[in-house]
């Protein structure tokens, strides 16, 4: 299938850090949308992202794959979840669209959570996923409008999301495509300020993709922009199915081209060893991402280079490439600390949570060295007389 898309994200007019993860590449499109404290809705929705493209690169076959692929996602991050408890409770939602190998041009569409997954078909926008919020459930009974539930205050809570629970229902729906169709995947920050009647309008006067998503992120912007916004267009140029797997050299490459290099000579490479490299990229990719969230996903306590001693977030000596960082300094230097307490700090004492150092330390400042410190991630401190 002959595809050209473009893709956009911002953090927004009013959130300073953005939460959202996409993937965009050939036969697999992913929206995520992270929730959680202590930037975990970020390492929510890159886990989903990550774990649903690697996935897709060995090939699905049918609905139950993509599923069971959604699921896998969300056993990642429910897993992680449960290895930091500054991560607890993380979740994302998801959108993703991969195509269906066979004769008939089809699209899966997975969605969990409220992003969504939109058709533009002759001028006509339609919605293809369903909402999992509360919002939906008041339209659903007919208690809301959808026009009403757009602006509704709870408009964001949502009713399922990836790594809340060990488990998830997944919604996955099969969608014919034809030549000329556009999808649009987008998490909620496009929906709540842009209506679809704006939406559809802007689709159909902007024919580049990408132009058509920077669009749609800078109007989410102006209309106030109070969420991170993620955009992906997806434009149908052929509706000629073929395998999954096929080698693409670019976004809008015609298959003859294919054809033009194959007389010239390239080598085919086999199936087995196709799906042996896939396998191979999945597993070191999913092993970096498990052991990025490991080594961050603990709080020590040592000296810094100036011997004052400082709240780290990481392992004690990192972990591969993965190096501690400095979260909080204090004013407790190194030659006023008795000598069980040098101890603690030079063997790195580790601790579950940034609080549970940061309360230590207090007991530290203020029953035995008698000083109050007032700590400030990353910075020089100031110490006043204790009590």
């Amino acid at each position: 299938m002959k595809m050209r898309w473009g893709a956009s994200t911002d953090a927004g007019m009013v959130r300073t850090q953005n939460e959202d993860s996409y993937s965009a590449e050939h036969g697999i499109f992913v929206v995520a949308d992270g929730m959680g404290g202590h930037n975990a809705g970020e390492v929510a929705s890159a886990l989903a992202v990550t774990t649903v493209k690697a996935g897709a690169r060995l090939g699905l076959d049918d609905a139950a794959e993509f599923r069971e692929l959604v699921q896998q996602a969300n056993t990642a991050i429910y897993t992680a979840s449960l290895d930091d408890s500054a991560q607890r409770g993380m979740g994302t939602t998801l959108a993703a669209a991969t195509v269906l190998p066979g004769e008939a041009p089809v699209m899966m569409v997975a969605n969990v959570g409220d992003s969504r997954v939109y058709l533009h078909r002759d001028g006509r926008l339609v919605r293809i996923s369903v909402d999992h919020s509360y919002v939906q459930e008041l339209v659903n009974e007919g208690v809301l409008t959808a026009e009403e539930a757009r602006v509704h205050p709870r408009r964001n809570i949502v009713t399922r999301a990836l790594g809340i629970d060990r488990h998830v229902a997944v919604d996955v729906f099969l969608q014919e495509v034809r030549t000329g169709d556009r999808l649009l995947l987008c998490s909620d920050g496009l929906v709540d300020e842009v209506s679809d009647a704006q939406i559809q309008t802007l689709m159909t006067r902007h024919s580049d993709p990408q132009e058509l998503a920077e669009v749609l992120v800078m109007v989410a912007n102006s209309n106030g922009g109070h969420d991170n916004t993620t955009v992906i267009v997806v434009d149908i140029l052929d509706d000629i199915s073929e395998p999954v797997n096929r080698p693409v050299p670019d976004h809008t490459a015609p298959l003859e081209e294919l054809a033009d290099a194959a007389s010239r000579g390239w080598r085919r490479i086999p199936v087995g060893a196709a799906l042996f490299w896939a396998l191979v990229v999945t597993v070191v990719l999913s092993g970096i991402t498990l052991t990025g969230v490991y080594a961050r996903s603990g709080w020590f306590i040592g000296f810094d280079e100036n011997d004052r001693v400082a709240i780290y977030r990481g392992r004690p000596g990192g972990v591969l490439w993965f190096e501690p960082t400095i979260d909080t300094v204090t004013g407790l230097a190194g030659d006023v600390l008795p000598e069980d307490i040098m101890r603690d700090v030079a063997l790195n004492r580790t601790f579950s949570s940034p609080g549970q150092a940061r309360t230590y330390l207090d007991f530290v400042e203020i029953a035995v060295v008698g000083t109050t410190t007032t700590t400030v991630p990353g910075s020089a401190t100031t110490t006043t007389a204790g009590g």
